[in-house]
């Protein structure tokens, strides 16, 4: 197979983020909810705004990676986060899905392979921030659904996993801190 093709091949199934629904809007009752290419498009958007903003940061690599952070679901789909109980391996399940999948691509792949599995490992500043920033992008869609009348949503606010990724960017901590608040007073208005 030639690397025409072969880059042909990862792209025609890096194509089914298009089509693959994210399933806990889904298990709510959001039948026409955001792709996962919808979503990773955000995460990407959201670090190259919010990145300018910590200087610490690789941006490149961040902008990168936010872009990367779910080709793993290309393969394992979009597990949601009450099945993570039954899924206790669900990054080591998706880090050989990509590994799988971009290591016919060569040199080109294992950058792809590494900066996945720097995401999925949460070690590194580029990593962290790429995690608080999906969380924000997850509670940003959380907002807009509740603002065009879906309800049911409130467990994607009461979770303190989510919340814990946002204290080492004050900036990001802030803004969430803000729509949880939205969330709230949009509640009680209800």
């Amino acid at each position: 197979m030639s690397s025409a093709e072969r880059c042909e091949a990862i792209f025609q199934e890096i194509l089914t983020l298009k089509k693959i629904r994210r399933t806990g809007w889904q298990l709510r009752g959001i039948k026409e909810c955001e792709s996962l290419a919808d979503h990773a498009f955000g995460t990407a958007f959201l670090a190259m705004l919010l990145s300018s903003y910590f200087p610490e940061l690789n941006r490149d690599k961040t902008i990168k990676m936010a872009i990367a952070h779910e080709l793993g679901e290309c393969r394992v789909g979009d597990i949601p986060f009450p099945a993570l109980k039954y899924f206790p391996d669900k990054s080591a399940i998706e880090k050989e899905a990509v590994s799988d999948m971009m290591t016919p691509l060569g040199k080109s792949g294992s950058d792809f392979i590494e900066l996945f599995n720097e995401f999925e490992d949460g070690k590194t500043k580029e990593a962290k921030f790429v995690k608080a920033v999906d969380k924000l992008e997850m509670l940003l869609t959380a907002s807009e659904y509740e603002k065009n009348g879906w309800r049911g949503l409130e467990d994607f606010w009461q979770n303190n996993s989510t919340f814990s990724v946002f204290s080492p960017f004050p900036m990001i901590e802030e803004i969430a801190l803000k729509l949880k608040t939205k969330h709230r007073e949009g509640k009680k208005i209800q």
